[in-house]
């Protein structure tokens, strides 16, 4: 069983959470751990320890909406520019 499928409570929590405190804030947040999430079952998963790092990332960043914004959007952020750049080393070499 793929290690990245332990993110999606989190993103679905994070879903949830988006109903109480509809703003533009957590709207990007979760629909960055949402793109991260698709992009990387779809295209990633060559190691288990990347699935696991991107899992903790998107989930981490979901946990910590509620506590601090700035910090949860930089974290996802982060893990989707990441994501990005690992496939589109993974295209260019093209294996």
């Amino acid at each position: 069983m793929r290690r990245l499928l332990f993110a999606l409570p989190f993103l679905l929590a994070g879903f949830l959470y988006l109903f109480m405190d509809f703003r533009e804030t957590p709207m990007i947040i979760l629909t960055l751990g949402w793109l991260t999430f698709a992009l990387e079952y779809r295209y990633g998963g060559e190691s288990r320890e990347s699935d696991e790092l991107v899992a903790l990332g998107i989930s981490m960043s979901v946990v910590l909406l509620p506590l601090h914004e700035g910090v949860a959007e930089i974290l996802t952020l982060f893990v989707f520019i990441l994501v990005m750049t690992a496939l589109f080393i993974k295209f260019k070499r093209g294996t």
